[in-house]
């Protein structure tokens, strides 16, 4: 792990910045030493000018900037050289940058925020459980405050103590408080993205606990790659359940809190970062709390704008700084913790008053879903390729695009049942390849297209017929080019249907599962849902795939990297992320040029941007202007911008030009 970072003049050794982390010293000694050691390294033979120098204990990884600069960070020796070759270049480049026109006091004063996501890791933490049992009040346990006078204030919709970041070496924690009414559980898919680990809250009372596991069921549903522990508040009440009881009742890890005692707070904080530390694999020192840990005041803009602060508070990005308070005691507040705006964007109802009413929000979200009803532009929610058998139908794989479950065999019995079915004829050995279009039909409320070809049946549910054409052109496509692989397969008495499975990829290549852009980085995920493919070629290729993922590189570098058809890598790919096991993400910068790649959303409800931000952003992406230039007008800052960038970039709504 990263400990110290530093910007050096190399002539003088000179400390012109430096940041430090997990209280670990790298002194002056420590400095000439490296630069003895890089002075060797230069003068060596066959060695690479970035082969990383070792002064002491600490491994230094090391980039030149200019005027005799050198950036310089100091690690432990556990992490990756790719990886943090890569960072120091990156970060040597943005201080290259920085330089000019800058003194060097700027460069020491904003040097976290310049280096921003390269030298730290945003980790979310959310916190979930029914109302009242003390989500809030643990959190303002958690950040020094006293409880919230007058009772129980429930928590409409998402509340973000935005203004405060728990920073522990080179991770900020951000803590997310849940409503947890059922209203507002709809809610959850959205909220839960991006989460390392949940808190699930309980009362510690019979009833609670039970209600909590039955919620501990729905997030499991939402997010089952997410660890998940219980927190049993309320233990000094004669009612409660022991936390070890609740353990075995409810089936996960259980904390015993109380979350208005004051001397659990250092407690309750170090199980939290053990469960943070493990989840991103480092160890946590063994050092007191107030040595690990620094809490953030005023906004953080690195690489999230959910952080956001009060109104009031916006223009004060520059003077943001890190304070040193583990036990400084606030003074109480009487209202609860505003959630803020995103850089300045207009919020879209993330918070509401005490007074709001669940029935007006259930109503706002019944009335969500009505509009998408009659605003639905073409989905497609499931791809079911089927092999016909002398006149039976089996299902060979189902692909799911949507939220829903679909089995693939009662589309088949489906296909089976209809009369127009056998009123079409196979097609001879002359036409061998081509395909017939059969009945459009209906499966419960959607839409089925089926084409045909000699040994196979395609079938796409969609969400409505606008794009009937184009989708079955493709369906033809792939079943022409799924022909073409199997062949030779007919000549054989027995045909298994694993061998199918590898079509796939073909299918993939005309009718994506997501977005997928040769500019997209590929992060591997610590867990996620089984793989149903018992194909080899298949498991060989996505295996292979895995492999080749560094969390640095580009989908396009994984595909120059290695030696499998671009179709099947990007295939493999979009098979990961839709079982969990990756994820993506974009480099937006000011200078990136965007342009519009496909349909807007059907609807901006689910986005946590005002409808109007977000066409006016859209419209502006012409594929000529860069994005600082974009913003203009917008009154908003460019951190939160790069943000919905990105989330646009992901959902195939605009394609980086430049």
């Amino acid at each position: 792990m990263i400990h110290n970072v530093l910007v050096i003049n190399r002539e003088s050794a000179e400390i012109l910045a430096r940041t430090r982390f997990w209280k670990i010293d790298f002194t002056e000694e420590h400095i000439s030493e490296f630069l003895a050691g890089l002075d060797d390294l230069e003068e060596t033979q066959g060695l690479a000018r970035d082969t990383p120098v070792y002064a002491g204990d600490h491994k230094v990884f090391h980039s030149p900037i200019e005027e005799g600069k050198l950036l310089l960070f100091a690690t432990d020796g556990r992490d990756e050289d790719r990886t943090i070759k890569h960072k120091v270049r990156e970060g040597a480049a943005r201080l290259e940058t920085a330089f000019r026109g800058n003194r060097v006091s700027y460069i020491r004063d904003n040097l976290d925020d310049l280096l921003g996501e390269l030298i730290f890791t945003r980790f979310k933490v959310s916190f979930v459980g029914s109302g009242g049992v003390g989500k809030t009040t643990l959190l303002r346990l958690l950040f020094g405050k006293e409880p919230a006078p007058g009772g129980y204030v429930p928590t409409i919709n998402v509340a973000v103590d935005s203004s405060e970041t728990i920073q522990f070496g080179t991770f900020l924690v951000t803590i997310w408080d849940f409503a947890g009414q059922a209203v507002f559980q709809d809610l959850w898919s959205f909220y839960f993205q991006g989460t390392d680990v949940i808190f699930l809250i309980t009362d510690s009372s019979f009833r609670n606990v039970m209600q909590t596991k039955t919620l501990l069921r729905s997030i499991k549903k939402e997010a089952p790659a997410v660890p998940l522990f219980i927190v049993a508040n309320k233990q000094d009440l004669p009612e409660s359940m022991r936390a070890d009881k609740i353990k075995r009742l409810v089936g996960a890890p259980t904390f015993p809190m109380v979350a208005t005692d004051k001397t659990r707070r250092e407690e309750f904080i170090r199980f939290m970062l053990k469960v943070a530390a493990k989840t991103v694999g480092v160890n946590l020192p063994e050092r007191p709390i107030s040595e690990m840990i620094t809490v953030r005041k005023g906004s953080e803009e690195i690489d999230d704008p959910f952080e956001s602060t009060p109104e009031a508070d916006v223009s004060h990005h520059a003077e943001s700084e890190w304070i040193s308070e583990p036990y400084v005691e606030q003074e109480s507040e009487a209202e609860a913790t505003p959630t803020g705006n995103p850089g300045g964007i207009p919020s879209q109802n993330m918070s509401q008053t005490p007074s709001a009413q669940p029935q007006q929000a259930s109503q706002q979200i019944t009335e969500q879903k009505e509009q998408k009803k009659e605003d639905k532009k073409t989905e497609i929610l499931h791809t079911v390729l089927i092999y016909q058998d002398k006149g039976v139908l089996k299902p060979v794989y189902s692909l799911r695009y949507g939220e829903e479950e679909i089995d693939p065999t009662s589309i088949s019995s489906l296909i089976s049942a209809l009369d127009s079915l056998g009123s079409i004829t196979q097609p001879s050995a002359e036409e061998s390849g081509k395909t017939d279009t059969l009945e459009t039909i209906e499966h419960e409320g959607n839409h089925v297209f089926i084409e045909k070809s000699e040994h196979f049946l395609l079938a796409t549910v969609v969400s409505n017929e606008k794009k009937e054409a184009s989708q079955r052109q493709k369906m033809a496509s792939v079943l022409v080019d799924t022909e073409e692989m199997f062949k030779d397969a007919w000549n054989k008495n027995n045909v298994d249907l694993k061998a199918f499975e590898k079509s796939v990829f073909i299918v993939l290549s005309e009718l994506p599962l997501c977005p997928l852009s040769l500019d997209y980085i590929a992060r591997s995920r610590e867990a996620g849902r089984r793989i149903p493919f018992d194909n080899r070629d298949v498991g060989r290729a996505i295996v292979e795939v895995t492999e080749a993922i560094d969390g640095i590189a580009t989908v396009g570098g994984i595909v120059r990297s290695l030696d499998l058809p671009r179709e099947t890598i990007m295939g493999a790919l979009q098979i990961l992320a839709a079982y969990d096991w990756v994820d993506f993400k974009v480099e937006i910068s000011e200078d990136t040029i965007l342009g519009q790649a496909g349909e807007p959303p059907r609807t901006w409800d689910d986005w946590p941007y005002p409808k109007e931000f977000m066409e006016r952003f859209v419209n502006r992406c012409d594929g000529k202007t860069p994005l600082n230039r974009l913003i203009d007008g917008l009154d908003v800052s460019l951190s939160p911008v790069k943000f919905v960038a990105q989330k646009l970039v992901l959902s195939g709504v605009l394609e980086i030009i430049a």
